[in-house]
């Protein structure tokens, strides 16, 4: 039951990383949390491949001046990048699928963390100024982080697993607009259908908003070229691929990131392997452990079974 996903298993024998050995969530109260078991989002994470969306995702935020100065001064990201970007992983992880107690923890933690990092911007880039100050509870940079995680992971999706439909992404993004609102975004923020999320996209890089600095090419070379040794670089080549191939093309140019035919020849080859290995291996590279402890719970069968789990407030009434 506390065993890690399979998918980030690879993903950290290829970095190096140290992962945890233990799921992110082991509340065993049936409480549905606060998407449930009927979402589509649940429906989706089954799927461990979405966890190719991490590291783009992270180039995506980091494509905000503000954020990725966040990022360098306050995370320890130049240290242990792979650890800023599980963490990250494990806290939305944690938001989706746990009880309303843990992701109400969880949303509590982020909160008073994101208060913190506060700071000025070094340079003048895009539409901001050098000494502009920046924080990280600002619903412009916080709307950015959360619209670009939400898009990733539906990119993996169609990447990797197959379509999707307007209607199936529309619902995902609703229903990612109830952990938004816990970190610190509003009705008044959100755009109101995904169609105006992708909308907001498209125009955020002509407008400024979205600008490559010296911050985000920073966090783009430790996260596509880490220091490694050679075995785990052949790895690692292939995370690049899969992550730079996934980038929007004006991004991806902004970066700086050479994709030439051979590159989109090779990003079609990786995308057809991990469709063969989904079918080949459902059981270890496809079905998520993380969901199916979720699904469990909600069922009630830790209150029911003598498995040893962290939390033991199965029926409680604690609801934060």
């Amino acid at each position: 039951m506390h065993k890690p996903l399979d998918s980030m298993r690879l993903i950290h024998w290829a970095s190096g990383a140290p992962m945890s050995s233990k799921l992110p969530i082991s509340d065993p109260d049936p409480d549905p949390g606060l998407l449930g078991p009927d979402s589509i989002s649940w429906r989706l994470h089954e799927e461990q491949w979405l966890i190719t969306a991490g590291a783009r995702a992270f180039l995506m935020q980091a494509a905000h001046p503000k954020v990725a100065q966040g990022a360098l001064d306050h995370s320890g990201f130049a240290e242990d990048p792979f650890g800023r970007v599980y963490r990250t992983i494990q806290g939305m992880a944690i938001l989706i699928f746990g009880t309303t107690h843990e992701a109400n923890t969880m949303a509590r933690n982020l909160n008073r963390l994101h208060h913190t990092v506060q700071g000025t911007l070094p340079e003048s880039i895009g539409r901001y100024t050098a000494g502009e100050t920046y924080n990280a509870m600002e619903p412009l940079a916080l709307l950015w982080v959360h619209i670009v995680f939400v898009d990733s992971l539906l990119t993996a999706y169609k990447s990797f697993v197959g379509p999707l439909s307007d209607a199936v992404c529309e619902q995902y993004w609703q229903e990612s607009c109830r952990y938004a609102r816990l970190l610190g975004l509003t009705d008044a923020t959100l755009p109101a259908s995904y169609a105006a999320v992708q909308k907001y996209m498209r125009e955020a890089l002509a407008s400024g908003e979205i600008a490559i600095g010296p911050a985000a090419h920073f966090i783009a070379q430790k996260v596509l070229y880490p220091p490694m040794p050679l075995l785990r670089k052949q790895w690692w080549m292939i995370v690049r691929l899969i992550t730079v191939g996934q980038l929007p093309p004006d991004i991806r140019q902004a970066y700086g990131l050479r994709w030439t035919m051979r590159h989109r020849v090779a990003f079609r080859i990786a995308r057809g392997v991990g469709h063969l290995l989904r079918r080949l291996f459902p059981n270890a590279l496809t079905r998520s452990p993380l969901v199916n402890f979720a699904r469990r719970r909600v069922r009630g069968e830790f209150c029911q079974s003598t498995e040893p789990v962290t939390n033991t407030n199965c029926g409680s009434e604690e609801k934060l």
